[in-house]
């Protein structure tokens, strides 16, 4: 039945190839006769970007955008433009770019023209032809009242300045040591660079128990911010409209919300005041990522509460640690409410080895103990707060009340303290510690059995070319993002799995695609057999 689906499959993409090729033909003809068509103009373009002929579109929407002009509809003229500047390669994208700014001046936008001169330099430096932005920046008009202002902004893009003023000063935060290593992203046209500094595997820990939701109806966007973000460890969740959005982040209570504001069914203002009004999302920290980047935007967006603002086109690199200044930020916030003042001296302190945690529950609860324990492990620390002698909260990195809890129940090494004190949180775990046992036992018991149906611990696992082929088409729980993370290569089975303890969910995964081949282990292709 498979084999019967999938040949019926290609019979129909076929079938939708000739009726696309027809349709061009048809069109093409009607253009021949008149060439000033312009809903003609806009299917032909249509289809050539269905078909990924992103030539021939470009060639339509610039088309489109004369006729615009000779009929003096100069915003409809910008737009199309704007369509073919972002498909187009850097050389041909400065050239249109300098069509948008010059249509620009002409209606007197002149901050909008401010901006697209600074997307033609910006192309410019980046295929290293800054005497062609000298000789670009010379030539424009002027920008209105604030022309002296964006005119010195638009030279010191380029390194150009009076050295007369600084007197010693530097003027910039680089140094000319300052190097640092990149890694490509997925190139997408329209932005300022396909590269970004890499994220330590370190980094990537701390990070790998936190989601992002990107949300913008532009699935170039949702690829360029997604590969970003999976540079960084994070997971991402996508959505194309507010919609969905306020769903998914309902369901998958999100670390950060980056979203699109102009969006069908509902935009990125609604969906920030929708957030609002639930408690589960309404201290989720809410990023507008849009091309209206006026003034009057942005302020309105900061006075309704948006963490920040962000315009397109947007340099990937500078997006990257942006993402990671919020979520650390984000993670010190977490940390600080639950640093809990009045704290006593040290009453209980040890190795794990020696004193398991349930030993330790076991003692909290028949000393009735009020305070905080603190376990350590390398460079990690956790806490679980007593209030006489059961537990009421936990906190683990980004994670908090019953999933820290049992992350850090699964630690067998490192150390702990206990501190008893005054305790002025609200209870987010109501389990009983034979509850919280029992459930450690189970969750053991699984773990354990889970593991048996693996290789042995020092092989390496790796993902396999069928992996990347199925992500593309299959919908896969959110834990597979931590082991795309973890099984790059580098690590022992046993390795990976000490970081998945406690994470049956990414175990019980971690099996079934190695049941599919989707893991697999790791051949050396210079190792000689």
């Amino acid at each position: 039945m498979a084999l019967f689906d999938k040949v019926w499959q290609q019979m129909n993409t076929r079938l939708d190839q000739v009726k696309t090729n027809r349709e061009i033909e048809r069109l093409r003809q009607a253009l021949m006769q008149n060439p000033n068509d312009s809903e003609a103009l806009r299917q032909l373009s249509n289809l050539y970007q269905g078909a990924n002929m992103n030539e021939e579109a470009i060639e339509c929407f610039l088309r489109l955008a004369e006729l615009y002009q000779q009929t003096k509809q100069m915003e409809l003229a910008i737009a199309y433009y704007r369509k073919a500047e972002k498909m187009a390669s850097n050389d041909r994208r400065a050239s249109i770019l300098k069509d948008i700014e010059r249509l620009q001046h002409n209606l007197g936008q002149f901050e909008d023209a401010y901006r697209t001169s600074r997307q033609v330099i910006e192309v410019y430096l980046l295929i290293n032809q800054k005497e062609a932005a000298r000789g670009f920046i010379n030539t424009l008009p002027p920008f209105g009242d604030k022309d002296e202002v964006y005119r010195k902004e638009l030279r010191e893009m380029i390194g150009e300045k009076d050295e007369s003023w600084a007197q010693g000063a530097r003027g910039t935060w680089t140094d000319e040591v300052d190097t640092y290593p990149v890694q490509k992203a997925v190139p997408l046209p329209g932005f300022q660079s396909s590269k970004i500094v890499p994220t330590s595997r370190q980094e990537q820990e701390f990070y790998a128990d936190m989601s992002i939701l990107v949300v913008d109806d532009d699935p170039n966007i949702c690829l360029i911010m997604s590969t970003a973000i999976k540079t960084i460890g994070c997971q991402v969740i996508t959505a194309t409209n507010g919609v969905e959005a306020v769903d998914k982040a309902l369901r998958f209570r999100p670390n950060l919300i980056i979203s699109d504001l102009l969006m069908p069914k509902m935009d990125g203002s609604q969906l920030f005041a929708k957030l609002q009004q639930y408690p589960e999302t309404s201290s989720i920290p809410f990023v507008c990522l849009t091309s209206r980047g006026q003034e009057e935007e942005k302020l309105a967006a900061f006075q309704r509460g948006v963490e920040d603002y962000w315009v397109k086109p947007f340099s990937i690199a500078e997006i990257t640690m942006r993402i990671k200044k919020l979520l650390q930020r984000q993670l010190q916030n977490l940390q600080h409410e639950f640093s809990l003042g009045g704290a006593g001296q040290v009453e209980l302190s040890g190795n794990l080895s020696d004193m398991t945690t349930a030993d330790l529950l076991r003692f909290m609860e028949a000393k009735r103990k009020t305070g905080v324990l603190r376990l350590m492990y390398g460079e990690m620390e956790g806490g679980i707060v007593f209030l006489s002698g059961t537990v009421a909260d936990a906190q683990y990195a980004n994670l908090v009340g019953e999933p820290a809890l049992f992350t850090l129940l699964n630690w067998n090494e490192g150390t702990f303290t206990f501190q008893s004190q005054p305790i002025n949180i609200p209870r987010t775990i109501a389990l009983h510690t034979d509850e919280i046992l029992s459930r450690m036992m189970q969750q053991y018991n699984e773990e354990y059995y889970l593991i048996e149906q693996l290789p042995p611990l020092d092989i390496t696992l790796v993902l396999s070319e069928r992996f990347n082929d199925a992500i593309q088409h299959v919908s896969f729980p959110r834990s597979v993002e931590r082991l795309m993370i973890l099984f790059d290569g580098q690590n022992s089975l046993g390795e990976c799995l000490e970081q998945l303890r406690g994470d049956t969910e990414a175990i019980r995964l971690l099996v079934d695609l190695y049941r599919q081949g989707l893991i697999v282990p790791y051949r050396n292709p210079y190792q000689s057999y």
